[in-house]
């Protein structure tokens, strides 16, 4: 079955993972910080909006005959089970105290991702950084191409965003996109200050113009 398969859907299969990943570490703190009616709430929102991938190998569980879709609607199930997840925590306990929660998860797997990506990849450039950086975080599929580079040299890489493939899945379940670009935001800059402590990420938002966002891996 895995002649089907290009390294390219493997490598999405696995950022799809990662970022189920996240929201198994947030059922987890959110239960113990305030109690079994997480689990509760997550089993609805689960049965209401998918459930997550079952854990066996890519080759087991994709539809050959629909590689692009099966991987889209997995993306859609996650972005979008999270949101829900993260929407009703908030909507239910005390929004900062759920946040700041959140956000030292986040923090927490980026820098091990980003100590995986100093073994795995060149990472001596900004360019190369942001390289490693898409091998981790979920941007739509490598066809939507919604990043576009616009400057590269040795101190600094910017990248514009053309639209955002997110808004969507938070408005769909009566959520914040602002949280999840918070939560992105903590996630990308302890990556890029794990991988070299002497750059960081800065990004400037659009909220009426195109494009949606500015980004930055800059030197300190």
């Amino acid at each position: 079955m895995s002649k089907f398969l290009a390294p390219i859907h493997t490598w999405l299969f696995n950022k799809i993972k990662l970022y189920e990943g996240l929201e198994s570490d947030l059922v987890n703190a959110y239960t113990e910080k305030y109690g079994e009616s997480v689990k509760s709430l997550y089993k609805n929102i689960e049965e209401k909006h998918g459930y997550p991938l079952e854990n066996k190998p890519i080759e087991e569980l994709i539809d050959v005959s629909n590689i692009h879709g099966w991987l889209q609607h997995k993306i859609s199930l996650a972005e979008t089970r999270q949101a829900a997840f993260i929407t009703e925590i908030f909507n239910n306990h005390n929004k900062e105290e759920a946040l700041n929660i959140a956000l030292d998860l986040y923090a927490k797997q980026a820098s091990i991702c980003a100590e995986e990506a100093k073994e795995k990849y060149q990472i001596s450039t900004p360019e190369e950084m942001y390289n490693a950086l898409n091998s981790y975080i979920i941007e739509g599929m490598p066809c939507d191409r919604v990043n576009d580079i616009t400057v590269s040299s040795e101190d600094k890489l910017q990248w514009e965003t053309a639209l955002c493939l997110h808004k969507n899945y938070w408005d769909a379940v009566g959520g914040d996109i602002n949280v999840f670009y918070t939560l992105r935001e903590a996630w990308i800059k302890a990556f890029i200050e794990t991988l070299n402590s002497s750059f960081t990420y800065k990004v400037t938002h659009n909220a009426t113009e195109t494009p949606v966002s500015v980004n930055e891996i800059i030197k300190k």
